[in-house]
């Protein structure tokens, strides 16, 4: 599977960690996971919507909806990259998201860890939200956005399962 443009971290080495916000590849290496995880999102709940058939029909419904979202968030984020000249190519990113979700042997299962990765994702928007706010109010939009479509995201696995982040 093509990750372009992303250039993905060889199975036995680890993606570089992200440099402080305090370096100037700081802000480039956060945009950059986070694109790559909403491009990740998108795949795996195409794939979850056709893979998993042990869930209710408005879990596949609503993964459904959610893939123009996640969409919309991958594209706000590399269309902020390249008003920034930050190359997504430029550091190495991890697809162990992926691998994890594409493990899952039950809807259910994918369910839960896709949005538990979605929380994580939402309380990182946040949290980067607030430190750009007056740095780089542009940016930090962005991840205002992302955070509040996440909210839907999470409370579809909450409303169908026994699930509390």
């Amino acid at each position: 599977m093509s990750w372009e443009p992303f250039v993905l971290a060889p199975p036995d080495h680890k993606a570089p960690f992200p440099q402080p916000m305090s370096h100037r590849d700081g802000l480039g290496d956060r945009l950059r996971i986070a694109a790559f995880a909403e491009l990740q999102a998108v795949r795996a709940f195409g794939w979850a919507s056709e893979h998993f058939t042990d869930v209710p029909a408005t879990i596949i419904e609503g993964w459904q909806r959610q893939i123009p979202e996640e969409k919309l968030h991958f594209r706000l984020i590399v269309e902020r990259m390249i008003r920034l000249g930050i190359l997504p190519q430029k550091k190495t990113v991890s697809a162990n998201l992926s691998e994890t979700l594409y493990s899952c042997q039950s809807g259910k299962d994918f369910a839960i860890q896709i949005a538990t990765a979605e929380h994580k994702g939402r309380l990182a928007a946040l949290k980067m939200a607030d430190y750009l706010q007056h740095r780089d109010p542009v940016t930090a939009q962005v991840f205002l956005r992302i955070a509040r479509d996440e909210v839907a995201h999470v409370q579809l696995v909450m409303d169908h399962f026994d699930w509390t982040p």
